[in-house]
């Protein structure tokens, strides 16, 4: 059995960046949502910090709608968390558009921190990109970067993995929505982008002993077993561990990535060590060498 890992997804449906296909940039959040979000996230913290031995918990992730890595309760939660002696790490999603030396300051934990970067070509360039992705692992922080397998973005794409350094890996997701299958010189490039991109490409048929440890939980305490399952009938702040981390699923296929790569047979696990939800492998972690 391993530890647990715990998937957080807030109230937050708003975004600073505005993509066009987002549908996230088109929301702006109004104070009393904002001040939600971050009640919610506070219980959800303390939740944590009450269960993290009992429920053998070692990672928690954040991946919100928007971007949640502009507010600081977000940082000041997580800072918390990594004080935790059970955890091992936390990590969150992020368009990397904080303010870095401010919400790194007194984080007294980087080495338990993973940072899901990713990039949108709509919103920034690659030069800007790389440079806040260098500055992460020279504060000693787990950071990985990608973007969505689009393909008319494939030469900006091969510019960012030029220019990232070799200690960071580049992920590319499939795109949704591209209504057709890639074309096999297109697999072939984003292969070569992303040595594990086929992996996106499987979608392995679902299996329910595979995610006994691990949880995807709502800002209002509503759980899944991750981020594509059914909701369970019982809540993360009313449900035993048992009930709580019994796999439930109506999915034929582990569709993308938070599912897929949760699961305990996981074939790159040996690559992404105990906690391969961060997309970070093993080998590259702990380097914060000058870039």
């Amino acid at each position: 059995m391993h530890k647990k890992t715990i998937i957080y997804r807030g109230n937050l449906k708003s975004c600073n960046y505005r993509c066009s296909y987002c549908p996230f940039a088109k929301h702006k959040a109004l104070p009393v949502e904002i001040e939600k979000d971050r009640q919610s996230f506070d219980r959800f913290c303390d939740s944590i910090e009450k269960r993290a031995q009992t429920f053998s918990i070692g990672a928690v992730f954040i991946t919100p709608y928007g971007e949640a890595s502009i507010h600081r309760w977000y940082w000041e939660g997580l800072s918390h968390l990594a004080g935790i002696p059970e955890i091992d790490r936390v990590g969150m999603q992020t368009n990397l558009s904080f303010p870095m030396e401010e919400c790194l300051k007194g984080f007294n934990f980087p080495h338990k921190l993973c940072i899901w970067a990713t990039f949108h070509p709509e919103m920034t360039t690659v030069d800007e990109f790389v440079a806040k992705c260098h500055e992460l692992v020279n504060h000693h922080v787990m950071v990985c970067a990608g973007a969505v397998g689009v393909p008319e973005n494939i030469p900006v794409l091969r510019e960012l993995r030029e220019k990232l350094s070799p200690v960071i890996y580049l992920w590319i997701n499939k795109m949704d929505g591209l209504k057709r299958n890639y074309r096999p010189d297109e697999i072939e490039t984003f292969a070569q982008l992303d040595p594990f991109f086929t992996y996106e490409l499987k979608n392995p048929d679902a299996d329910l002993q595979m995610c006994v440890d691990r949880c995807f939980v709502e800002a209002d305490g509503k759980i899944h077993t991750c981020n594509i399952s059914r909701t369970k009938d019982i809540n993360w702040y009313d449900g035993s561990e048992e009930e709580i981390f019994e796999p439930v699923c109506s999915r034929k296929r582990c569709s993308c990535y938070l599912a897929y790569g949760g699961r305990a047979d996981f074939a790159l696990r040996n690559i992404f060590g105990e906690y391969p939800i961060y997309r970070i492998p093993e080998k590259l972690r702990g380097v914060g060498e000058d870039l």
